[in-house]
């Protein structure tokens, strides 16, 4: 029934990237850029989300930077992607649209201004045009390439099969629509697993600091949750997270 499932998952469509106007997109990477959307005229979008809106892998409590782990603190996810993602928008996941995302974290973190629609506009276009980062062993449907490496090759077949990671984290975008509950604190969006070598810590708080932790913590998740008894071992773990580095 799993593989069922997961099947299923592989065959709904992504939703396409919005068509948009090359000067639009560029008003936009102008505005992501400028510090004049804060209240402080010393903050940007940029600040948190730098190499063209990735991550500067830190946790905040509105602008303050925090211990990764802390309760109230958030993980600043990468924008790489947007565009071609499944899940919602905000940790929280129950934001229905990038730009409802982009005005709250203008007007409520940054404390700027109520920004016009046209800004809103501009800055979603910008977002949803950043593309994931290289992957050059993932073809463009998310599976692996035949020249990936075999540790990876075996770590995707335990992530699509045992360890069942593929029931939330679903190709190409490696994430899925709606919260889940996984006991860390109450529901979250389940996260793109694109480009996630590159931005840790990981969950909402940055409460792991490395894969191998994510990977550990999730599996016993999932083992509990279908209460399976299958185990993962120490070597099955690294492959896995062999696999993870390739997105």
């Amino acid at each position: 029934m799993k593989r069922l499932v997961v099947l299923a998952l592989l065959m709904m469509p992504l939703p396409a990237a919005s068509q948009t106007s090359p000067a639009l997109i560029e008003q936009g990477k102008a505005l992501f850029n400028d510090a004049k959307l804060s209240a402080s005229g010393q903050v940007s979008c940029a600040t948190c989300h730098p190499m063209n809106g990735h991550t500067d892998n830190k946790t905040y409590v509105g602008l303050d930077i925090v211990a990764d782990g802390d309760p109230k603190g958030r993980s600043t996810p990468t924008l790489w992607g947007a565009g071609i993602r499944q899940a919602e928008w905000s940790w929280a996941g129950n934001v229905p649209s990038i730009e409802t995302n982009i005005r709250g974290i203008i007007v409520n973190r940054m404390k700027g201004a109520e920004p016009a629609k046209e800004t809103l506009d501009a800055l979603a276009a910008y977002v949803k045009s950043l593309p994931n980062g290289p992957a050059p062993f993932l073809n463009q449907d998310g599976m692996l390439r035949d020249n990936a490496q075999a540790d990876a090759k075996r770590g995707f077949a335990l992530f699509s099969g045992k360890a069942g990671c593929m029931t939330c984290h679903v190709p190409a975008s490696y994430d899925k629509k709606g919260p889940e509950d996984v006991g860390s604190g109450g529901p979250f969006k389940v996260p793109s697993l694109r480009n996630v070598s590159k931005t840790g810590p990981y969950f909402h708080d940055g409460r792991f600091k490395t894969l191998d932790e994510a990977v550990t913590f999730m599996f016993d998740v999932y083992k509990k949750k279908n209460d399976s008894k299958e185990t993962l071992s120490d070597a099955e773990k690294r492959d896995i997270v062999a696999f993870l580095r390739t997105l």
